[in-house]
């Protein structure tokens, strides 16, 4: 029953977002408080198998889906899944209800709950599914979500600039990871995650695909997790609202990328490539976070490039690999997780009631704005790493697995240490400053925001004291089995504790303090003398390469366009006829084929006769003065064809054929004798050429026929395939059904979504409304 549970909950989220466009209309401004309801329902059930899970448990579940390439609808829920279905749920509820008060009046409020809902039922499916190509569907669904979030203000066109680069960065990272799993579930014999983990540690990595495999997931995992180079995505994400910046920082998409490198950690970490590939690239990311977070004034943007270098501190654990790495990492997730969700939702109340975002013009918001002050204070102490708050312990875990780590001397300490110390200068400019000191003219008149819209910071800042001060429980049930999951066979110590008495991490975290509180007053200086600098390296950063690239692309399609599909039909059929000549000859010349003339039929008097019609008539057409003159001889040439349906026992394609032709020419001559006379636009050489290439290609579609023919002897008619197969394995009895619904479901789908498009731009056009004047 859990397991089906487990199925239920996120069928739930799913369902509650289809249904909130209707439900907007009948709740309004209620509908976040009920629709709440379903992620704390999902919350409060993931809090039920915590017990089982943390036990040492998991909770299973499968559903048969496409079994013949061995894909389940299957989830697997232990450790690791829980800590991060808690954490999306838990933010989720809060997210919710948040998002119905600082949306409050926008007509659009109910498509951005069904986007929202949408985005929180296929990140909690990216976490729970235990097969990878179901895995990969979840995975897509959140970039295809995020996208439409991210785009919410789609009058905007930085928005809409902000949630293409998004869709499109980590959409290619997640087609290459699409090609990995392929690869992986190729080499391992099953796309199933836990049988992948459990095999025995190096035999994938003995793989001759490895390479291949670890490089393509990589680039899935580094571009979902914005990881040096691909991070640039993610500040310019914060064109969202600001519950989906909350969201998707604190606990969603971004987190992805480290959910998937943790969780494929068993099988994958063995590799040498491991270490030398995941710490560094996090590591690079920790630097390039913390930089860019200096020279940033808007509160949104530091805390983004805050989670950037939080992202980069959780691959640089991972890549590590070790037993106290990986606890650090699990730790600094939920310390993360619980503070960054208060940091943005505070931010987005301060820009709410103030109307600005710049630090500079934010000052002494405490007394006006009380507990979204309190809520916000605590999570930034939490993120600095002052003691008694989560964040500490996480800070602390940090050092030690740094301290421990194999590599040069001091390299991996030096970096913890620096950015940690702007991390917390960050911090202290990003969530206490603008609630500190006197109080500045704002925008608007301050004052406190909803109950709505300050009870998930002061319960999430809330909830960093209390594990912070009580860690032990956290880390039994939540920490150690999650632990227990990316690294099974490790020794690994299940306590997690706040004092570690005096010892090399505490007095790192000392220093950090210091260095923190020094950095806070350089930060300004620094930000006013370094204005060059960043623009250089904008200029030749990874932000300005995709540009280039995307530049490039569109160009190649305007030139594409304006050269292959300029509206002329000559051209169209030039185009297609003549490369899909030189491709077929480039095979036919590769297909070893003898023709046996002794299978072939005499060819009889009516036949011949009918083919010579059939020829005439095609040059006639050619050499017509007249549309009319054209379009008859042009029939002529369709009858000829019925009539060889005849002649050779197709006659149901023969009636089909004659009612076509029949229909073409009516229809022809109603369109075209109301237009001038056919006039000449072809030179010579152009009818040289067109007549050269038409001759070609009849040439080459008579070589396929006969080559057809040539392997009929050996393959046999396809026929006899589909009638034996209609049965047992699609289980219909009508042969053309099956074929066009399963035998050939991809082409027939295909041509659905060509009628779908069409039926929505004639619907587009018919609700087009002329100006007026």
């Amino acid at each position: 029953m859990m397991g089906n549970g487990m199925i239920l909950s996120i069928a739930a989220v799913f369902l509650a977002g289809l249904a909130s466009p209707l439900a907007f209309r009948l709740l309004r401004g209620s509908l976040g408080k009920y629709l709440a309801m379903v992620p704390l329902g999902a919350f409060l059930y993931y809090a039920s198998l915590v017990p089982s899970v943390g036990g040492g448990g998991a909770v299973r579940a499968s559903l048969p889906w496409a079994e013949s390439l061995g894909i389940s609808l299957s989830f697997h829920v232990d450790g690791l899944s829980l800590l991060f279905l808690l954490i999306i749920s838990l933010v989720g509820t809060f997210v919710v209800i948040y998002a119905a008060e600082y949306l409050r009046g926008s007509n659009g409020l109910g498509r951005f709950f069904l986007c929202l809902m949408g985005f929180m039922g296929s990140m909690l499916g990216v976490v729970s599914a235990d097969n990878l190509i179901l895995l990969f569907i979840f995975w897509e669904l959140t970039g295809i979500t995020s996208f439409l979030l991210i785009g919410y203000d789609h009058e905007d066109a930085a928005s809409r600039r902000a949630a293409l680069q998004a869709l499109l960065v980590t959409g290619a990272g997640g087609l290459a990871m699409l090609a990995g799993f392929i690869l992986l579930g190729v080499a391992a014999g099953t796309s199933e995650i836990s049988a992948l983990n459990a095999l025995p540690a190096g035999t994938l990595a003995a793989s001759p695909a490895f390479s291949w495999i670890f490089a393509l997931i990589l680039l899935g995992a580094f571009t979902k997790s914005a990881q040096f180079p691909f991070h640039f995505w993610l500040p310019n994400a914060m064109a969202a609202p600001a519950p989906v910046s909350a969201f998707l920082h604190s606990a969603t998409m971004v987190k992805a990328g480290v959910f998937l490198l943790a969780r494929l950690h068993p099988c994958l970490s063995a590799h040498e490539l491991w270490v030398g590939i995941v710490a560094p690239v996090g590591a690079a990311t920790l630097v390039t976070g913390v930089f860019l977070g200096l020279r940033e004034t808007d509160l949104k943007k530091i805390l983004a490039y805050t989670t950037l270098a939080v992202l980069g501190t959780l691959t640089m654990l991972l890549g590590l690999g070790t037993a106290l790495a990986i606890k650090a990492f699990l730790v600094y997730l939920l310390a993360h997780a619980l503070y960054k969700a208060a940091l943005f939702l505070s931010a987005g109340s301060v820009d709410h009631e103030t109307g600005t975002r710049e630090i500079a013009e934010l000052s002494g918001l405490r007394r006006a704005m009380p507990w979204t002050a309190a809520g916000a204070m605590v999570a930034a102490l939490s993120m600095a790493g002052i003691p008694l708050l989560l964040g500490f312990v996480s800070k602390e875990y940090f050092y030690k697995a740094l301290l421990a780590a194999d590599g040069p001397p001091l390299v991996w300490e030096t970096i913890g240490v620096i950015t940690s110390m702007l991390v917390f200068a960050l911090a202290a400019i990003a969530g206490i400053r603008p609630f500190l000191g006197p109080a500045k003219a704002t925008p608007r008149p301050v004052h406190e925001a909803p109950w709505t819209m300050w009870v998930g910071p002061l319960v999430l800042g809330a909830l960093a004291i209390k594990f912070g001060v009580f860690p032990g429980w956290v880390g039994e049930h939540l920490i150690a089995p999650a632990a227990r999951a990316v690294v099974p066979d490790a020794p690994f110590d299940e306590r997690l504790k706040l004092w570690h008495g005096w010892n090399s991490a505490l007095a790192l975290s000392i220093l950090t303090v210091a260095g923190g509180a020094l950095a806070y007053r350089l930060a300004p200086a620094w930000r006013l003398s370094s204005q060059g600098l960043y623009r250089a390296l904008a200029a030749a950063g990874p932000e300005a390469a995709y540009d280039r690239i995307l530049d490039a692309v569109l160009g190649f399609a305007k030139w594409q366009t304006k050269t292959l599909q300029n509206g002329k039909l000559r051209n169209y059929i030039l185009t297609v006829g003549g490369f899909a000549a030189a491709l077929l000859i480039s095979q036919i010349v590769r297909v070893p084929f003898a023709l046996d003339l002794s299978r072939m039929s005499p060819p009889s008097l009516p036949g011949t006769a009918v083919c010579g019609l059939i020829a005439a008539a095609a040059i006639f057409a050619c050499f017509a003065k007249s549309r009319f003159t054209a379009i008859l001889t042009l029939g002529v040439v369709g009858l000829g064809v019925a009539i060889l349906f005849f002649l050779f026992s197709a006659p149901d394609l023969a009636m089909t054929q004659i009612l076509v032709e029949t229909l073409t020419v009516v229809l022809f001559v109603l369109a075209f004798h109301k237009l001038p006379l056919l006039r000449e636009f072809s030179s010579a050489a152009i009818k040289a050429r067109d007549a050269a290439l038409a001759a070609v290609f009849g040439c080459v579609m008579a070589a396929l026929v006969m080559i057809a023919f040539h392997f009929e002897k050996t393959a046999g008619p396809i026929s006899d395939y589909m009638s034996a197969n209609s049965l047992p394995l699609a289980n219909g009895r009508n042969v053309v059904n099956v074929i066009l619904v399963d035998f050939r479901a991809l082409d027939t789908l295909g041509e659905i979504t060509v009628l779908a498009v069409a039926a929505l731009g004639v619907f587009a056009m018919l609700r087009l409304k002329a100006p007026k004047p």
